[in-house]
């Protein structure tokens, strides 16, 4: 069975990961509405509002089962079925040498404040008055997607944070990045030979399956700095590496009460913060990119294996 649909078209293979991926969610989301009934040990109204009155490590759960079947498997039962080395065909290489993980490490942190400022106006768009219903759904997605990320990282236990360090950044990222930057992202380099072309089609498409349009045009951009890594080491650990430092950077500021109220973690950036901000966001982004350019010459006569 392995490698049986090698000679079938991108789009078919396109079309298999779509399954799986839809295979996988219905999974996911049965196993987590059995966890919700197990413990309430009554039905099921609002599948959204009965989590939200659980305990944490129930949430914690039910972010790291679909988060599995809906990403991880559908990347490795693809790659099985489309190719005779499914290792290939997400780049699973040996992980990256220390010296360009501290690189990507660098880059992803400095990064940060572009994405905070980006998401600042991002937050500010408004949909035209005719699409005031989509609007009021996207608004509702958005808070209960807060209301969720509040509700977990609202216990203080050490034990709580390194179980949600694990579900928020190791398991996103590892998931997240062998679906897109792992399969799909090959998908439409077989079908696309220009590189950054697909590389920002799969960072819209990554950005748009969260389903949270105020932070659309912020993810995007990681999206496509995922993707650029993806395609200059050839190794999906190191978009893995990066979405990692990303997502447990965010967490610890989002979890400290010291950091959390700052403009690079906050919800909401105060006026009178937007003009440092900016400076930060400018001499940042000069950094990220001279980072960039050293990645690129670490990896163009390297061969990663």
């Amino acid at each position: 069975m392995k490698g049986i649909n090698i000679e079938r078209s991108p789009l078919f293979q396109a079309g298999v990961l779509v399954a799986m991926m839809f295979l996988g969610l219905f999974i996911g989301q049965l196993l987590s509405v059995f966890i919700v009934v197990a413990i309430s040990a009554k039905p099921v109204i609002n599948m959204t509002v009965d989590l939200l009155e659980q305990p944490v490590w129930a949430l914690q759960a039910t972010q790291f089962i679909p988060a599995v079947s809906t990403f991880l498997m559908p990347a490795f039962i693809t790659a099985w079925f489309c190719n005779v080395h499914p290792r290939d065909y997400l780049s699973i290489r040996a992980f990256p040498d220390i010296r360009l993980l501290a690189i990507v490490c660098i880059a992803t942190l400095l990064l940060s404040p572009t994405v905070s400022f980006t998401g600042y106006f991002n937050s500010q768009m408004h949909l035209p008055a005719s699409m005031a219903a989509i609007e009021a759904w996207i608004q509702s997605t958005e808070e209960m997607a807060d209301a969720f990320t509040r509700r977990m990282i609202a216990d203080k236990s050490a034990v709580s944070f390194i179980i949600n360090l694990f579900v928020i950044a190791i398991v996103a990222g590892v998931t997240e990045e062998f679906l897109f930057r792992g399969a799909l992202l090959n998908i439409i380099l077989q079908k696309i030979k220009n590189h950054h072309v697909a590389i920002w089609i799969v960072a819209i498409v990554f950005s748009a399956i969260h389903l949270q349009f105020y932070g659309f045009v912020p993810r995007m951009i990681l999206g496509a700095y995922l993707g650029y890594l993806m395609f200059w080491t050839k190794n999906i650990w190191a978009p893995v590496f990066a979405h990692f430092i990303y997502n447990a950077f965010a967490l610890i500021g989002m979890s400290s009460d010291s950091l959390k109220d700052s403009a690079i973690f906050a919800d909401e950036i105060a006026p009178e913060d937007i003009r440092w901000l900016s400076i930060v966001t400018c001499l940042t982004l000069i950094a990220f990119f001279y980072c960039l350019r050293y990645v690129r010459r670490m990896t163009k006569f390297s061969n990663i294996n």
